[in-house]
């Protein structure tokens, strides 16, 4: 019997190909760490999206990660998404809230907190290409905590 017949390699190629299977409705995911000494009001995240294949209305989502050390129960963001061809430009102030009212964390996770900020639907064109720029608004100039910044695209 060969390795590649018994049943424990199948089943371990069936369970790897399964995780490893993509959302073809998703177009573009990325996350920039943020600088162990935090997120310095002059850092810009900038995400740079390759052409679109499709027209169609896209769903984007902002996401953080976050750990204890952040001390403020929201965040403010500025997000920007500009496209070429025709050119569109999408400016967004973004409220996250982090935390509620009692001070339990709403991300999902245990010592890392997961957030996910639906941000409003955009129209694209078939070959635009273009750029999303994420940087806070918070008056303390460097932010502690924040660990990780996204961008999620889909249709």
């Amino acid at each position: 019997m060969t390795i590649l017949r018994t049943p424990t390699f199948i089943a371990a190629v069936s369970i790897l190909l399964s995780l490893t299977g993509c959302n073809e409705h998703v177009i573009y995911h990325s996350y920039r760490h943020v600088p162990e000494q935090g997120w310095n009001s002059r850092d810009t995240f900038t995400f740079d999206i390759d052409t679109v294949r499709t027209a169609a209305t896209y769903q984007f989502a902002l996401g953080l990660r976050s750990t204890d050390s952040y001390p403020y129960t929201v965040i403010w963001l500025a997000v920007e998404r500009e496209f070429s061809h025709p050119d569109t430009l999408h400016r967004d102030t973004v409220k996250c809230q982090l935390m509620d009212s009692v001070t339990h964390r709403m991300g999902k996770g245990i010592y890392m907190y997961q957030y996910d900020v639906p941000l409003p639907p955009m129209t694209l064109h078939r070959g635009q290409t273009g750029q999303v720029r994420i940087i806070h608004l918070m008056q303390r100039e460097v932010l502690p905590g924040i660990h990780d910044v996204g961008v999620l695209i889909s249709r």
